[in-house]
């Protein structure tokens, strides 16, 4: 294909922001989703917003992008995920060596114990990051090392990169882009407290971005880069039982709080564009179109883990997520540029409304516009 050609195609393809979720090792579902949509030719990725796993695969992929290579981007992905499944680097938990005896060699039940007895440590104070990893050694630092490029993703040439951080000291999402992207901004991002320490980042501390911001959408719809956003969704809406025992508990309450952030997101898009419409004023929220890929099915879900990290496991969850890309683009491929296709109010807001209580203040002031209701219940008494 000539210069030419590709640099037409590129005009012809329809601009998209790309919102990814972070979820440890769902981040892999995350991955067959891009490597499908950088597959298409009808699609270009404009601009990315992406907090822990999103935020690893949204600069991994602004990195190859920024050189001009979508299929190099599929590459890269695919090979940093399968270093992440490596048993040389399948301890990048903590306290792997201390619950960690083998992850290939053990079936469902031991992986499900080892993996609860993880959570026991660290969820009852005994173990702490500090105390049984003292040096902050963190193995995720050589794999985004070796996979993203920091000065490309800083070049003109490279898609808009928004990644969100938490600080520790005042509770605040941090949005970092292009500019000041680091490879301690991408570490911040995908550091989980209970897992590893604080990383540190001009003189503060930072933890996961997922606490405040997963993924932050505000950047991406004031950019002026696009105006069809999809979002990449990891974690479910709803559960389809009420969890019972504490791992059940522990999990749907890490999901609620790291979906938090994306639902406030949406219910702020939502009362924007009603006030805009009952005011005829022009926003950016009315010209947007939202879209959504995910979250996984419940029985993947529930069936594996964010701490997994086997090649079997890692591989299964790339190829369902490839495989809800490819549907998504067979269903709405062709409403990109057009309408949006995600709708929020049925997924990300409760129908029944609160009954509104008159404040006291107003009955009396009604009251004092039409003293007849009062001499009628003065009458009454």
């Amino acid at each position: 294909m000539t210069q030419l050609s590709i640099a037409r195609l590129q005009r012809e393809r329809r601009p998209i922001g790309l919102a990814l979720q972070g979820g440890g090792s769902f981040g892999a579902y995350t991955w067959g989703v891009l490597d499908a949509l950088l597959g298409s030719r009808t699609l270009s990725i404009s601009q990315l917003s992406g907090t822990s796993a999103g935020a690893i695969n949204g600069a991994i992929v602004a990195s190859w992008l920024a050189k001009g290579s979508r299929a190099k981007a599929r590459e890269a992905l695919r090979s940093f995920w399968l270093a992440i499944a490596a048993p040389a680097v399948s301890d990048v938990v903590p306290v792997a060596p201390i619950v960690h005896l083998g992850a290939e060699l053990w079936g469902p039940v031991e992986r499900k114990w080892r993996e609860t007895v993880g959570t026991w440590l660290l969820s009852t104070n005994v173990l702490s990051p500090y105390n049984v990893n003292p040096l902050g050694v963190n193995p995720l630092r050589e794999a985004i090392a070796a996979h993203v490029d920091i000065d490309a993703i800083r070049s003109k040439s490279a898609p808009a990169l928004f990644v969100t951080l938490t600080n520790v000291r005042t509770g605040l999402p941090r949005i970092v882009a292009n500019d000041a992207m680091t490879l301690d901004v991408l570490l911040a991002s995908a550091c989980l407290p209970q897992l590893f320490q604080a990383v540190e980042i001009d003189g503060e501390p930072y933890w996961d971005g997922g606490y405040l911001g997963n993924p932050t959408l505000w950047p991406m719809i004031h950019s002026g880069l696009g105006r069809d956003l999809i979002v990449v969704q990891l974690t479910p809406n709803h559960a389809l039982e009420i969890p019972k025992d504490a791992a059940g508990i522990r999990r749907r309450l890490g999901e609620i709080v790291f979906n938090s952030s994306l639902v406030a997101e949406m219910q702020a898009i939502m009362a924007l564009r009603a006030a805009a419409a009952r005011n005829e004023a022009s926003s950016p929220v009315l010209d947007l179109r939202l879209h959504r890929i995910g979250p996984p099915r419940h029985d993947l879900l529930q069936q594996g883990s964010a701490l997994e990290r086997s090649r079997r496991w890692i591989e299964r969850l790339q190829h369902e997520g490839r495989g809800a890309a490819r549907r998504f683009l067979m269903r709405h491929g062709r409403d990109i540029g057009v309408r949006e296709t995600l709708d929020i109010a049925r997924v990300f807001n409760d129908a029944r409304k609160p009954k509104m209580r008159v404040p006291a203040n107003e009955e009396i002031d009604a009251a004092a516009e039409d003293p007849a209701p009062m001499r009628r219940a003065a009458a009454g008494n």
